[in-house]
């Protein structure tokens, strides 16, 4: 927000469609859905003087700059200067803002290790690298901060490799063309074109996708698993019933913590229902003030900053 919307009900929407046998209407609500994000990132990308998609930039511009202040102050070198981010989006606005700050490294999964060629294999294991820079007088090593960017659904800047390989698109976002509304064919292949997990019930249209997307989750829970890990959730109702489950089960780690950002009062209930049995959770509730936006989050995180740090 502001530049997208959020999604509200549109899984429940899609899913109704899906049950109730109208699969050529899930498509093209999901079909819908996907175009209009991709259409506002060709936006963002192409840098359109947009008021929506210059206030939401600065947002998350402000938050990594924040989350890589953290990892500096990182001293010791048995903690490493890693922060994961873990999204649900598929758009590219933590992308951009991280080509905004040159001192913020984001690793999104993809090696870029061959110089031939711009089509980068999507390699998760690319999320346990650390790295190091050497000094050239006395080769003393210094571990840089890394943020792990985990897109769990897939990404916008993602293709599929005839139903093989995930790749990162050079070309960047682009809209699936002419397509006719009206044929369920066309609007299925377009769809089945892209390398996202659509917000239904029939989340895979490959073992492919499949796969990766058990991978990622495999990886958000084996950092919960971690000794005094703590997830912070904003912007995220945990309406996604695997990843409550895996949070859930996470949580069974005495040591680990999840501190949630409830936007406001109202959404504190639900928060405190799906983890009633977690005592390891702490709900942050605005009460009465202001929401807690993106702006008042980042706020808040600039606080463990050293010196509140400088906004940007």
């Amino acid at each position: 927000m502001p530049a997208i919307k959020v999604a509200g009900n549109i899984e429940a929407e899609i899913n109704n469609l899906l049950i109730g046998g109208n699969l050529a209407d899930a498509d093209l609500m999901a079909f819908e859905f996907i175009e209009e994000l991709a259409e506002k990132n060709i936006n963002l990308l192409a840098d359109i003087d947009e008021v929506s998609i210059k206030d939401t930039l600065a947002n998350y511009t402000n938050f990594l700059s924040v989350v890589d202040g953290i990892l500096f102050e990182r001293k010791n070198i048995l903690l490493p200067r890693q922060a994961n981010i873990f999204t649900t989006n598929y758009d590219l606005f933590i992308e951009k803002a991280a080509s905004k700050l040159p001192n913020v490294t984001l690793n999104d999964g993809f090696d870029r290790t061959s110089t031939v060629g711009s089509r980068y294999l999507f390699s998760p294991e690319k999320y346990f690298d650390r790295t190091y820079r050497s000094g050239s007088a006395n080769g003393r090593i210094a571990e840089l901060p890394v943020l792990n960017l985990i897109k769990v659904h897939g990404s916008l800047s993602w293709h599929r490799d005839a139903d093989k390989e995930i790749r990162f698109s050079s070309n960047g976002v682009s809209l699936s063309g002419h397509v006719q509304k009206n044929d369920p064919a066309a609007v299925s292949n377009a769809l089945a074109n892209r390398a996202l997990i659509l917000p239904n019930l029939r989340k895979f249209e490959s073992t492919m996708l499949e796969r990766v997307y058990f991978d990622l989750l495999r990886l958000f829970s084996n950092c919960m698993d971690r000794d005094n890990a703590l997830l912070i959730a904003f912007g995220f109702s945990f309406a996604d019933e695997h990843i409550l489950d895996i949070t859930r089960r996470a949580l069974r780690n005495p040591t680990a913590q999840l501190l949630i950002f409830a936007y406001s009062s109202a959404n504190v209930a639900a928060f405190s229902d799906k983890f009633s049995q977690n005592r390891n959770v702490a709900i942050v509730n605005p009460g009465t003030g202001a929401p807690t936006d993106f702006k008042v989050f980042n706020s808040i995180l600039r606080e463990v900053v050293p010196d509140g740090g400088k906004p940007l």
